[in-house]
């Protein structure tokens, strides 16, 4: 195809930006607590809508990858991540609690369904892409996640524990490998899938 190396950029870029959205959403809790007085059981519901909705991302977009192909399933994955950023970002001014909870809690969810649904379309596109070191590639695409991990960690505990930035700018970082994935993805040709392609 001549843009298997490019493709396997924007699977890295895509599972490192979930990576950064997860330490960084991690990481803000405690500001949510304090600005919105939500108690530890209601932040953790908010945490647990950033883990429940990668279930429903990676089992929906895994079953319909094969019929639509993979460029349209990681389309939706950009357009949920570019969503959940919105509704995160909303939260302030005289807006109640309980919109805030509905705001942060949906954004979490939306947030993670995206995951879920580039970890749906990673893998078996890699999978098709490099059918020699197939493993040694894998390895290399996987190293994304906690990659992402670590860098949104160092980034949340400089700006937020050193710098004291507000928790909003210290999100919107995790744009940064998002819109790098999209313009990696925009306009490249994608294989179709093995089990497509063999008519299952």
């Amino acid at each position: 195809m001549g843009n298997e190396k490019r493709l396997l950029g924007a699977c890295f870029a895509a599972l490192m930006s979930a990576g950064v959205g997860f330490a960084l959403r991690g990481g803000v809790f405690d500001n949510w607590g304090r600005e919105f007085g939500f108690t530890g059981l209601e932040l953790g519901a908010i945490g647990g809508a950033g883990l429940s909705g990668f279930y429903f991302g990676i089992i929906i977009a895994g079953m319909v990858a094969d019929k639509i192909g993979f460029g349209k399933v990681i389309a939706v994955a950009f357009l949920l991540h570019l969503l959940s950023a919105i509704l995160t970002f909303l939260p302030g001014g005289a807006m109640d609690k309980e919109t805030v909870y509905l705001c942060l809690w949906s954004g979490m969810f939306l947030f993670a369904l995206g995951n879920g649904a580039c970890e749906a379309v990673a893998n078996p596109l890699v999978a098709n892409l490099f059918t020699v070191n197939r493993t040694h590639t894998f390895n290399i695409l996987h190293s994304s996640w906690p990659l992402g991990l670590i860098l949104g960690s160092l980034a949340g505990w400089l700006l937020d524990d050193v710098m004291a930035v507000h928790w909003k700018i210290q999100l919107a970082l995790f744009l940064a490998p998002t819109l790098l994935y999209g313009l990696l993805f925009l306009g490249q040709k994608m294989p179709r899938s093995e089990a497509s392609e063999k008519g299952l």
